[in-house]
C-alpha cells in the first residue's frame, strides 16, 4: 500500500489593502482644523490687549450704592405673647396633620 503524499496547499496571493494616504491628509487637515479653530477661542483670553484698541469700545458701568438698607427682622412669638404695636403681624399656617396607616401582613398577602 502505498502512502499518499500531504499536499501543500498553494500559497495565496497577497491581498491589496487600501492606500492610507488620502486618510491621513484627512485627518491632518481636520486635526490642523480643530487646532486653528481651539487656539481662535482660546488666545483673545490670553493675549495681553493694547490700551488704545478697546479704550474707547468698553465703559466701565458702576451701580450706584444703596442709600438704604432694610432689615427685616421675624420674631416667633411664644403663646400668650403680642406683637410691638407698629409691628405688622403674620399667622403662621397650621401644619396639615401626618398620618400614618399601619397595616400587618402575613406573606400570603391578606391582613
Amino acid at each position: 500500500m502505498a502512502v499518499p503524499e500531504p499536499r501543500i496547499p498553494a500559497p495565496r496571493p497577497p491581498r491589496s489593502r487600501p492606500d492610507p494616504k488620502p486618510m491621513r491628509v484627512l485627518l491632518a487637515a481636520g486635526g490642523i482644523a480643530s487646532a486653528s479653530a481651539i487656539l481662535t477661542a482660546l488666545l483673545p483670553s490670553v493675549a495681553p490687549r493694547p490700551a488704545g484698541i478697546d479704550a474707547g469700545l468698553t465703559a466701565e458701568v458702576v451701580a450706584p450704592a444703596p442709600s438704604v438698607q432694610h432689615v427685616t427682622r421675624v420674631v416667633v412669638l411664644k403663646p400668650g405673647q403680642t406683637a410691638p404695636p407698629q409691628a405688622s403681624v403674620i399667622v403662621q399656617p397650621t401644619p396639615t396633620p401626618r398620618v400614618r396607616v399601619i397595616t400587618t401582613t402575613r406573606q400570603s398577602g391578606k391582613p
